[in-house]
Formats: C-alpha cells, structure tokens, sequence
C-alpha cells in the first residue's frame, strides 16, 4: 500500500470512528431522556389520581353540607312558617327593588 492510500485509509477509519462515537452518544442521551420522560410520566400520572382522590373527597363533603343545609332550611321553615313567610317577602322585595335600577 502507498503511503497516500494508507493515509486515506487511517482517516476514513478516524472519521468513521468518531461518527460511530458521536452516534453512540446521542443514542445514549436518547435513552435518557426517554427514561425520564417515562418516570415523568408515572409521576404524573400519580398526581393526576391524587388529586381525582382529592376532587372525589371535596364533592362529598360538598353534598353532605348541601344536605345538611337544606334539612336545617327545611327545618327551620317547618318550625317557623310565618317567619320564613316574611323573610321570603323581605328578600324578594329587596331583589326587585335592586333589578329595577
């Protein structure tokens, strides 16, 4: 071999060298970053069924002091007819006076 075809031939193989080295490290900042886009995943995931628990626990509540309220309401009218008769009057007075401005 001559000396040019030998030189040729150590600089294709360092060009070839250092492209494969240059793909292997982009595969491996691949596989990183597909790793913790995974475990990023899993986490979000587990908030999003946190927070359904929480949302879940919230409407619960909601409705049981809904109910409540409305037994003490309904309580309270059953008790106290004529005030909740004038209290009704009261309030639908001041509203119409309100929307009429």
């Amino acid at each position: 071999m001559s000396n040019s075809t030998a030189s040729n031939t150590s600089s294709a193989n360092s060009r070839h060298e250092r492209t494969d080295g240059a793909a292997e490290r982009v595969h491996e900042a691949v596989d990183r970053a597909a790793t913790i886009a995974g475990m990023s995943e899993e986490r979000l995931l587990e908030l999003a069924e946190e927070l359904r628990g929480h949302a879940d626990k919230l409407a619960k509540s909601a409705r049981s002091r809904s109910k409540e309220a409305t037994a003490a309401v309904g309580d309270y009218t059953r008790e106290n007819p004529i005030k909740s008769i004038g209290l009704a009057f009261l309030m639908g007075t001041i509203l119409a006076y309100i929307f009429r401005k």
